[in-house]
């Protein structure tokens, strides 16, 4: 959510300028969006990788090096996502306060069907088309499949109740899989590069709008 609102002030803020210097020929729409995304990349690289490299020792993630690298590239990856689609919604609207409030509106669906509060055996039907569009469900599945997959043996005390013995036990209750981690990762990068082009369309958009 920070990457997304950190985003979608973007082209409300500054849409007159690039009208009026789009109408002048200073510069094509595609060299603006492509310059804004590249000079805004590194704030999406450098905060997940911090944030990850504190977070994942801190709590006590599977202590291992290629798992901790995994998962500051997924971090980073769901970040990159996320800021996407900050772009549609900075693309689709001129008014900073719109802007915002539909920034968090399309959240809240995405990231409750995502699989952090309900399992995803257990989304209904008519739902189901939500985890397809929400890299929080993709992101989420390789990130526990990156912590549980190499977990042997899970201590239980009598009083713990059911509790499971291996990491691929807790894995199979949440309904994921190790078989999907590449299908999640093509789906989130599919996702960004979606959400950037249709982000691109929006604005082009605006501009040819501008010159009539």
């Amino acid at each position: 959510m920070p990457a997304i609102n950190a985003v979608v002030q973007t082209f409300p803020l500054e849409l007159d300028i690039f009208k009026r210097e789009h109408r002048n020929g200073m510069y094509r729409t595609d060299v603006y969006f492509i310059c804004k995304v590249l000079a805004e990349m590194p704030i999406s690289i450098i905060l997940p990788l911090i944030y990850t490299s504190v977070v994942y020792w801190m709590v006590g993630l599977y202590p291992g090096w290629k798992q901790y690298l995994i998962a500051v590239g997924v971090t980073v990856l769901a970040a990159n996502v996320s800021t996407a689609f900050g772009y549609v919604i900075s693309a689709s609207t001129s008014s900073l306060q719109t802007a915002v409030t539909l920034a968090n509106l399309p959240l809240v669906p995405l990231i409750l069907f995502g699989g952090f509060f309900i399992n995803t055996k257990s989304v209904p039907v008519y739902f189901i088309w939500l985890e397809y569009v929400s890299w929080f469900k993709y992101g989420n599945e390789v990130m526990a499949v990156n912590q549980w997959r190499d977990v042997t043996n899970i201590t239980c005390s009598p009083s713990d109740g059911a509790c499971a013995g291996t990491g691929m036990d807790v894995l199979r209750s949440l309904n994921y899989s190790e078989d999907n981690v590449i299908f999640d990762i093509g789906a989130m990068v599919g996702l960004m590069m979606g959400f950037l082009l249709l982000a691109f369309v929006l604005l082009l958009i605006r501009s040819y709008k501008s010159k009539s």
